[in-house]
């Protein structure tokens, strides 16, 4: 069984990746631990954030001060993305839990697939996510099969017991990791690498559909879903934010203010936590 824990990773570097904690990091903490009501919220951390929301979020938590890898198994670690791709992995071996990323909000517990010994969620290129309820049906079911290599499991959102033998085995395929930074290697481990477990290992990993976290996607469509227009997403446990993509345009712009004022699927969710 799975322990109710909340595992969240930041500070890797001492400029935060040009990211500080914001609005956005304490609305996904705040969120995740009001719905999941965690046994313990771990924040692992080796430079510790500053300012008004961190202070506002921080006795929600169990700090843990830790020293971010810069390499494993013989393979160095260049960028901080990877610092924390291994670091989640290894705590969840060590406690086991619910890891979730920072650029995340919360919409139902995670608590149902507890009794799993690992679950992750599917990530779609944009191409081929549903464009209307009954092609979402029929994903479902099974009945549109996406293509090899156009799919994987994103590290995003991670539900795993202590030690379990899928986490083991990802963390022994960092045997072969080669990515230097943003180069063609870039989510080989935390993307291609689990897909490619999940279908040597089936019995060891649950699946879930990409509409679970992931989500409105990362393209421009899927940013005017989440941050200018107004949707249901009834299939959703939590929304995937894709800081990368939309920190500057829409997640470093985030105002008390802007949320209470302003409906978007984003910002109706949001402001419950405010």
């Amino acid at each position: 069984m799975t322990p109710n824990n909340l595992h969240f990773v930041f500070g890797m570097a001492p400029d935060f990746g040009g990211k500080p904690f914001s609005l956005v990091h304490y609305l996904s903490i705040k969120s995740a631990v009001d719905l999941n009501k965690p046994e313990q919220a771990y924040f692992h951390y080796q430079y510790e954030p500053t300012g008004e929301w961190w202070e506002k979020v921080k006795p929600l938590l169990r700090l843990n001060k830790i020293e971010a890898p810069t390499q494993i198994l013989g393979n160095q670690l260049y960028h901080v993305a990877h610092q924390a791709d291994v670091v989640r992995l290894q705590m969840l071996q060590l406690h086991g839990g619910i890891y979730m990323d920072l650029d995340t909000i919360s919409v139902k517990p995670l608590t149902e697939f507890l009794k799993h010994p690992f679950a992750i969620g599917k990530e779609l290129r944009a191409k081929w996510m549903a464009k209307n309820w009954r092609q979402r049906l029929k994903f479902k079911l099974g009945l549109i099969k996406i293509k090899d290599g156009e799919t994987g499991l994103c590290n995003a959102v991670i539900v795993s017991e202590k030690n379990s033998d899928f986490v083991n085995l990802w963390l022994d395929e960092y045997k072969n990791f080669r990515s230097k930074g943003r180069d063609k290697y870039w989510n080989e481990h935390s993307v291609k690498v689990p897909e490619k477990l999940s279908a040597q290992n089936p019995a060891l990993i649950t699946t879930l559909s990409p509409y679970a976290f992931h989500y409105p996607l990362y393209d421009d469509k899927g940013m005017k879903m989440l941050f200018e227009e107004i949707h249901d997403f009834a299939d959703a446990y939590l929304h995937h934010l894709w800081e990368s993509k939309a920190w500057d345009p829409y997640l470093s712009k985030l105002t008390p203010e802007l949320i209470r004022s302003k409906d978007t699927t984003y910002n109706l969710i949001a402001r419950k936590y405010l």
